[in-house]
């Protein structure tokens, strides 16, 4: 017999209760989200429990309608927010429902990536060579290999794509998503940077959709946010 003893795994302390019901609430958001942010409780995988449903309700991170003798929900800006706050929030150990979120998630991920025409390396490889934003002197870094782009290069583009979205016309609405579309190859972060200035600057207003039906999933994908507002529309007026 040996004289050297496994060592005991430690374990971990046992959640809490709040513990356990934060990480089925978390769960039942996900789910939610995972369904373009909206859809019946009942019929969600998994399903949205009653306790988990009021608690989302009283955090103010969901709305509730009652539709055709089913409880119909929506997350609200204040739940948008706190998911992207906490996507690093522990679940629940021991459930299956965690496969049908992460299957709902993928594949959103898989039609963004096609709509962006982005590759899945972009989005989980390493962010040590990410592109930095436009800076208030109009500078921008890029990756190796790659041409900078200065602001003014950036604003004409941006320009430019504005009226193939409009059919030639400034004074009217371009969606974001469309804009992006026209711009696959800048990256994120520098469009967004320009974006910004040209706001600052008064060429360019990013406005909002007021109407949340008409708010589509590549809208909330393409949305650019100041502080915590979304924005969906470019106007340039001249």
């Amino acid at each position: 017999m040996s004289r050297f003893h496994k060592s005991k795994k430690s374990k971990s302390p046992a959640k809490t209760r709040e513990q356990r019901q934060a990480e089925k609430q978390a769960l039942a958001l996900w789910a939610l989200l995972g369904n373009g942010g909206a859809g019946f409780g009942g019929a969600m995988k998994p399903e949205i429990k009653k306790a988990e449903r009021e608690a989302l309700l009283r955090a103010g991170l969901i709305t509730e309608e009652p539709r055709a003798r089913a409880k119909w929900l929506e997350v609200t800006d204040r739940g948008w927010r706190w998911a992207e706050e906490h996507l690093s929030d522990s679940l629940p150990d021991k459930s299956y429902g965690g496969a049908f979120v992460l299957r709902a998630w993928l594949t959103r991920l898989q039609a963004f990536m096609r709509a962006r025409n982005i590759g899945l390396a972009d989005v989980l490889g390493s962010q040590e060579r990410r592109p930095q934003s436009v800076n208030d002197r109009g500078a921008v870094a890029t990756p190796e290999g790659r041409a900078p782009l200065d602001y003014q290069m950036l604003r004409e583009r941006i320009r430019k794509a504005y009226l193939d979205v409009t059919g030639g016309s400034f004074n009217t609405r371009a969606l974001l998503s469309d804009i992006r579309e026209r711009l696959r190859d800048i990256g994120r972060d520098m469009l967004d940077g320009a974006l910004k200035r040209m706001q600052r600057e008064e060429d360019a207003s990013l406005m909002q959709l007021d109407n949340r039906a008409e708010i589509t999933d590549a809208d909330n994908a393409a949305a650019l946010y100041i502080g915590s507002e979304p924005r969906h529309i470019l106007w340039i007026t001249r």
